[in-house]
């Protein structure tokens, strides 16, 4: 961390620190683990789950094949940042978005042939051809044309104008499962492919494995991935952590802005939850459930200080949380780890999941934009 950055981090309470290596560590690792799968698709959506869009985006850009955002403004939000890499919407787009993304060649997914007619109405408008990416449901139950249905729809979308059908693709409810759905999914999806080629109907991108599904749920029919939270370093079943070692990239720093000393039988915080026992030393931190911390993790939650774990004192508030350090000394100013290493112990957002009752995924993209992200 530079002279720069550490004076920069003094000027606030709250701060969260990315480590870029991690992020294309994390990367190189699920390759060498699919090397049979050459294409990268890199979920960046979410603010890139918390970590932030653009600098996630600038570390990995020499390494995907695609970027894959969820909105127009986040290909926007790249594009005016001079990302080179082609970028995916995953969303569902209307009239005057679709128009936006034909004219900065947004790559579009298609769940219908309606949705398909209107991209390619909209681009022969503008004498454009887009590619598409056409999702298939195999499964989920969510986005997609449903797979009974997709060769013929699918016939009639490959006789539309101005469209490059360039990838199909599903998605797995139940990728870190055993219980046999996934391997049913991609016999469908197989099957499918096997049926549009036939009719000469032919995708240079075919994807359906996220990050559990690439450890799991290898096929040879797949040529690109798409990693997520993994590619963050984030487990999104523990079950995983024996396939593949990952490195966590983000951490949740904050800085003590009030210390004291509470007498036996004080409390603190609403609703009075922390009864002193003893005399003990307390600190106030500007972190709460408005930055994104969950606010049902008060009574489980940890941090660390130096090395060692404490426990807060009584619940989250709006933007604050109050740490109980017993006996022992703390300062105004002094710094927590809420999340991430510290003294050789490691709070991982696993961990804040388990203590929320929630998932991995919900921590991470939760913690505000607004909060000051630096990057090493």
């Amino acid at each position: 961390m530079s002279f720069v950055d550490t004076l920069q981090k003094s000027q606030h309470g709250t701060w969260i620190e990315i480590r870029l290596s991690h992020l294309t560590n994390n990367l190189e690792a699920l390759c060498r683990y699919a090397p049979q799968t050459p294409y990268v698709m890199a979920i960046v959506k979410a603010n890139a789950y918390g970590h932030g869009l653009i600098q996630t985006a600038k570390a990995l850009s020499g390494q995907v094949t695609y970027f894959a955002v969820s909105s127009l403004k986040e290909a926007m939000n790249l594009k005016e940042h001079q990302i080179t890499r082609p970028v995916f919407i995953l969303g569902r787009l209307f009239g005057p978005e679709i128009h936006t993304a034909v004219m900065n060649h947004f790559t579009l997914s298609v769940s219908s042939f309606e949705e398909a007619r209107e991209i390619s109405e909209i681009s022969s408008s503008f004498a454009k051809t887009t590619s598409v990416h056409i999702k298939v449901d195999t499964g989920m139950g969510r986005l997609g044309i449903p797979y009974s249905r997709a060769v013929n729809t699918l016939e009639k979308i490959h006789e539309l104008k101005n469209l490059k059908l360039e990838g199909l693709y599903t998605h797995f409810p139940t990728a870190e499962s055993n219980d046999g759905f996934s391997e049913t999914q991609l016999d469908i999806f197989a099957d499918l492919l096997r049926s549009l080629k036939e009719k000469g109907i032919h995708f240079e991108y075919r994807h359906a494995a996220n990050s559990a599904g690439i450890l799991k749920r290898n096929h040879e029919i797949l040529n690109m991935m798409r990693p997520g939270l993994m590619l963050y370093g984030i487990y999104p079943d523990p079950s995983l952590k024996s396939e593949l070692k990952i490195l966590p990239a983000l951490t949740l720093k904050s800085r003590a802005v009030m210390v004291k000393r509470l007498n036996a039988g004080a409390t603190a915080g609403y609703g009075r939850n922390f009864k002193a026992e003893k005399p003990v030393n307390i600190a106030v931190f500007p972190v709460g459930y408005s930055h994104g911390y969950p606010f049902p993790a008060w009574s489980s939650a940890e941090i660390l200080h130096r090395g060692k774990r404490y426990q807060l004192a009584g619940r989250i508030s709006m933007d604050y949380m109050t740490i109980n350090f017993n006996d022992d000394l703390i300062s105004e100013e002094d710094e927590i780890t809420l999340i991430g290493e510290n003294g050789g112990d490691r709070i991982r957002v696993e961990d804040v999941a388990l203590w929320s009752g929630t998932i991995p995924y919900e921590i991470v993209t939760r913690l505000l934009p607004s909060i000051p992200r630096f990057y090493h």
